[in-house]
């Protein structure tokens, strides 16, 4: 699929379930890379097996969308929309950076990406997603494409956002 974004004109979406074994890999490495996994609530190691597991049953479950996102022949990393509710019309959003290859302005690429897909793709009003406080980098890219801090709570000592965005934010 491909979405048309305000800065960065086409780019590329495809389904993770719909990759080659050897995109499926660099994902996997991707989203394995530390910085990354020091993100994420999960912060384990995935093998291989995992991962694979994961993308097949993805295949299955209306609930999860995961995207790889390609812009000027290059992987610039995943968004993702999970806990998909068809009745709320919401979904919980996240997205991480290809770290192995960094590009100028990845993060605005990702979201335009993802804004894009949700404006004109999905039925969906409303995305949320939670980030740690101390990733200011990722709180402030969210803010600068329209999120709103909602509420926050504790996790393990560290403060956790939960940041929202509707349709009629955009």
């Amino acid at each position: 699929m491909i979405v048309d974004t305000p800065s960065f004109g086409e780019v590329e979406l495809l389904n993770l379930t719909s990759l080659s074994y050897e995109s499926k890999m660099k994902i996997l490495e991707m989203r394995n890379h530390p910085k990354v996994r020091a993100q994420m609530h999960s912060q384990d190691i995935i093998n291989e097996e995992g991962h694979l597991n994961f993308i097949e049953l993805l295949k299955d479950n209306a609930e999860k969308q995961y995207l790889m996102v390609n812009y000027q022949k290059s992987i610039v990393g995943v968004i993702y929309f999970t806990d998909i509710d068809d009745g709320k019309h919401s979904a919980v959003f996240g997205v991480y950076a290809n770290l192995y290859k960094k590009l100028d302005s990845a993060g605005s690429v990702l979201m335009e990406s993802a804004l894009a897909y949700f404006d004109r793709s999905i039925n969906l009003k409303k995305i949320s997603l939670e980030v740690y406080e101390s990733n200011n980098i990722a709180v402030n890219l969210y803010i600068k494409f329209g999120f709103s801090l909602v509420s926050s709570f504790d996790q393990g000592g560290e403060k956790v956002l939960t940041m929202q965005l509707t349709k009629n934010d955009l």
